[in-house]
């Protein structure tokens, strides 16, 4: 049996493996970016043939594959993530680019010199809808459908591919996001929908918010690659499904 450790890069894909002598190999190469997952599969075809297997008999003696890779974060470096949209509180859709009132937390805020970041959801792409949860979990004001309905419409006529549900206080209650996900997801056909309260549910709004954008942002680019190992035959007829494995970004 086989522990398998992969590692895809922005440039290469790096393979460790244990066998139960406790011998370690290595295996290198080059990154596919047009689909990492044939830079996986290459990788793993090179460790196949160092063990004289086929990648399926190989597979089938792997125990466990721990799977790392930089895709969301070069994501984000190169800016080429989903075109986003957010739908938040109503008066809240500027928190992103408001953040904490400063402009640069890798310097100094102080520093009025560093230009801000620029937000990942531009200012037309963040609608507001009329709903209100306080900080205890009541519910102060109901969630607007209609207008939720007319966010997503002008969402889909920019042809928005990601959609960050971002209410106030969600962490507390979650009511109004999960039922703006289901109508999101309902009414969208196929877009990639994620709400603050799944991703990060905890107070503070900037945190919250810019933190699920970011998923929203890099969601579609790593789901597509993680179907793209799911679906390939050479993986199924090997090792089984992804759930045999352990990935991270």
């Amino acid at each position: 049996m086989y522990r398998v450790c992969i590692d895809v890069g922005g440039t290469f894909t790096d393979c460790l493996i244990l066998d139960e002598q406790g011998n370690l190999q290595e295996f290198k190469s080059p990154t596919t970016p047009q689909d990492p997952s044939l830079g996986f599969l290459t990788c793993l075809a090179k460790a196949a043939r160092h063990y004289n297997q086929s990648v399926a008999s190989f597979l089938a003696d792997v125990h466990l594959l721990i799977h790392g890779t930089t895709l969301a974060t070069n994501t984000l470096i190169n800016e080429n993530g989903a075109k986003t949209g957010m739908i938040t509180t109503k008066n809240f859709r500027d928190v992103i680019e408001i953040r904490k009132g400063y402009k640069n937390i890798r310097t100094s805020m102080y520093n009025v010199f560093v230009p801000p970041y620029k937000p990942l959801v531009p200012r037309d792409l963040r609608l507001e809808v009329e709903e209100r949860t306080l900080y205890d979990g009541e519910i102060l004001t109901p969630l607007n459908e209609a207008e939720l309905r007319q966010a997503i419409a002008r969402l889909k006529e920019k042809e928005v591919q990601s959609v960050a549900i971002c209410f106030l206080h969600s962490y507390a209650n979650p009511q109004h996001e999960q039922r703006a996900a289901e109508i999101c997801k309902a009414s969208f056909n196929g877009a990639y929908v994620t709400a603050s309260h799944d991703i990060l549910p905890v107070w503070r709004e900037h945190e919250r918010f810019s933190t699920t954008v970011v998923s929203a942002y890099v969601g579609p680019v790593v789901e597509r690659y993680l179907r793209a190992l799911a679906t390939c035959g050479r993986w199924r007829s090997g090792f089984g499904t992804p759930d045999s494995t352990q990935t991270s970004s």
